[in-house]
């Protein structure tokens, strides 16, 4: 007989401004686990959601505390995390070729299981769409590596992007920083682009190698402690090979266009409603492309977590209480874009 739950996740709640726990009860069912969160990620996206009234947060990290009578793939006790993603057909062409990501029934944080969320005390979901946590990785760490680090690294799989390639990073803020951590950890000549010159000294202490203004995008400024940077005899870097666009907003393509190698390869990873506008004949005659990609699939979910064991990559965080004044703060500099760079939930004891 399956089990039943009480689940307390926190929301927002827009009569006082404030947020607000809520339970609701929930069955095991016989393939699924429940966890009992202890970290969680803050994303961006929880501000999107947040007037839904659903439960938040989605870069969950907890101990299993019980599995299903069918469950194979964890134990009780496993530490282990879970992302935007919680459920796929498993039978259409995207499941079986491995991206189940882009399955027609794809559902995720915030348009289905509305009543649980990381922000809470404990979490049910699909053994499939939880992945165990490597030794090597924190579980503070863990939190923000389970939607941003995923969604950069899934970009620069899909990219082909090879060691010997040059990466620009546009925005750097909570998915770029990760994205220049990852990009530089796997050997790639790295150039960050901010709207904001102040970023220049976080992006030379992540491992840029080169630096742009999104305003002026023609001045360089070269990384002084980068090898790859002074090796370059002409003092700007090589053809950007692909560019990841991971500010709040697509900027004007247009500058950005004549920095690229010939065949680039362009990922906007921003959440917009507004249309892309491609300067045509400078796109199309260099040959370059735009790739979709949107959440990791579980080859390179599982992948990256290893990747980020291997190399200590450890995200820029800041850690705030799992309570309504903790959720408010964070919330608070996320919005007005003071985090620095990821904001941390942690489960009092």
């Amino acid at each position: 007989m399956a089990s039943m739950h009480t689940l307390t996740t926190w929301r927002y709640s827009p009569s006082n401004d404030n947020f607000e726990p809520k339970s609701a009860d929930r069955k095991l069912g016989s393939r699924e686990v429940l966890i009992k969160t202890t970290h969680s990620g803050l994303c961006y996206t929880d501000v999107h959601a947040k007037s839904k009234g659903c439960g938040l947060g989605h870069e969950g990290v907890g101990h299993i505390a019980e599995i299903g009578s069918e469950v194979t793939t964890h134990k009780v006790g496993d530490r282990v995390g879970w992302g935007w993603l919680h459920h796929s057909c498993g039978n259409c062409a995207s499941c079986m070729a491995g991206y189940r990501q882009y399955c027609a029934d794809a559902r995720g944080f915030a348009n289905s299981e509305l009543d649980q969320g990381a922000f809470g005390d404990y979490a049910i979901w699909n053994e499939a769409f939880v992945y165990a946590i490597p030794g090597g990785v924190s579980s503070v760490s863990a939190g923000p590596l389970m939607c941003a680090g995923s969604a950069v690294y899934e970009a620069l799989d899909v990219a082909g992007t090879k060691p010997s390639d040059s990466v620009g990073v546009v925005g750097i803020g909570g998915l770029g920083h990760m994205a220049v951590l990852f990009a530089k950890a796997m050997g790639c000549a790295v150039t960050a682009f901010s709207g904001r010159e102040t970023k220049k000294d976080d992006a030379f202490q992540l491992g840029a190698d080169f630096f742009r203004t999104t305003s002026t995008p023609n001045s360089v400024w070269p990384n002084p402690k980068s090898l790859t940077a002074t090796s370059i005899r002409t003092g700007t870097e090589s053809g950007i090979n692909t560019l990841l666009i991971c500010s709040n907003e697509v900027p004007s393509l247009e500058p950005l266009l004549c920095l690229l190698a010939r065949q680039a390869t362009i990922i906007p990873l921003t959440i917009q409603t507004t249309p892309l506008v491609i300067p045509f004949l400078p796109f199309i005659l260099p040959g370059h492309r735009i790739l979709a990609s949107t959440e990791a699939s579980r080859q390179n979910h599982v992948a990256m977590l290893q990747f980020a064991a291997r190399n200590d990559i450890q995200p820029w965080v800041e850690k705030f209480p799992m309570n309504s004044e903790g959720l408010k703060e964070a919330f608070r500099k996320l919005e007005t874009g003071a985090m620095r760079f990821r904001g941390v939930l942690v489960k009092e004891p």
